[in-house]
């Protein structure tokens, strides 16, 4: 290969480095930027988010080991959690019957209901062991974070 044909195959391979590199950059940094708004993601969203945002007023040892704690523990109550999605599913399908039936939609609801109360249940101890075990400014720091904003102490 002379001349001219080199000159392409070079240009070919310098603009797929390029290429390959700024994804790669790309890629990193996406990374970094998920990891460390990972605790975060659903601030928003309920008794969970709440619970992540909290986490952040940890050390990240602590936080992690929170992670860990909650994971482990909803893991163990999939099948609690898979009963209250059932429950509720059935609620639906029997609200969008032509003719309701009272006592099995209540029952359904019920069961839902009594399902999501263990799991909360469940999980606010682990919440509360965990705290248990942290050192007094950790935890002071972990209580701040969980108090509702302008709520009084």
């Amino acid at each position: 290969m002379k001349g001219r044909g080199l000159q392409i195959l070079l240009m070919c391979s310098l603009v797929l480095n390029v290429f390959v590199i700024g994804g790669i950059g790309g890629a990193a940094i996406m990374w970094h930027r998920a990891e460390a708004q990972r605790p975060v993601a659903a601030g928003g969203l309920g008794r969970a988010g709440r619970l992540r945002q909290a986490a952040m007023a940890l050390s990240p040892p602590y936080r992690r080991e929170l992670r860990l704690t909650v994971i482990e523990t909803m893991k163990n109550l999939r099948p609690q959690i898979q009963d209250a999605r059932e429950a509720r599913l059935e609620a639906g399908r029997l609200l969008d019957q032509p003719k309701l039936d009272g006592p099995a939609l209540k029952a359904a609801l019920d069961k839902a209901r009594t399902a999501d109360v263990a799991i909360r249940t469940r999980l606010e101890t682990v919440v509360a062991d965990f705290a248990a075990r942290l050192p007094a400014e950790e935890r002071e720091a972990l209580a701040r974070a969980l108090t509702p904003r302008g709520a009084k102490p």
